[in-house]
């Protein structure tokens, strides 16, 4: 055995063995790139960081700027609506007020034709008492009138 064992002994001292050793190749550049972005330099992964922190920084700053504006319009609804309750009650007061001349108004108008309506009436009654009081009068005086008239008349016929 030993013979055996001197025997690979004496072959590795021989240069007759042969050697393969992996062949390094020079990678293209589009394999570079892959290599790059797969095994990373880290270019890539700060580059989607950057723009992952700049795409967030332009939806917060459109957020603010909704939320300013929405501020804004929650502002300018809120003094309308201010400005609406405010020109309700004044335009009920001018109502009230405008309702509250008429009916006093109303109540003048009708007040100085019920005192018109009234001078009218107290100058019929008068009117009707007199002739009444006149009526009376000639009712007796009538029959002494043609009474006398009558007498005359008989007078003169007479005297004739």
């Amino acid at each position: 055995m030993n013979e055996q064992h001197a025997a690979f002994d004496n072959d590795e001292e021989n240069s007759n063995t042969i050697v393969v050793e992996p062949q390094k190749l020079m990678p293209s550049p589009e394999q570079k790139k892959l290599s790059s972005m797969v095994i990373g330099d880290g270019g890539f992964e700060a580059m989607m960081r950057d723009r992952s922190r700049m795409r967030k920084e332009k939806e917060e700053h459109s957020l603010a700027q909704v939320t300013i504006q929405l501020t804004a319009a929650e502002r300018a609804l809120t003094m309308e609506t201010q400005r609406r309750i405010q020109s309700t009650h004044a335009i009920q007061k001018s109502c009230t007020q405008k309702i509250q001349e008429m009916e006093q108004n109303f109540e003048r108008i009708l007040n100085e034709r019920s005192l018109r309506m009234e001078e009218r009436l107290v100058s019929v009654q008068q009117k009707v008492e007199e002739l009444t009081t006149r009526f009376e009068e000639e009712k007796e005086a009538a029959p002494q009138d043609m009474e006398s008239r009558g007498k005359e008349l008989k007078e003169m016929l007479n005297s004739f």
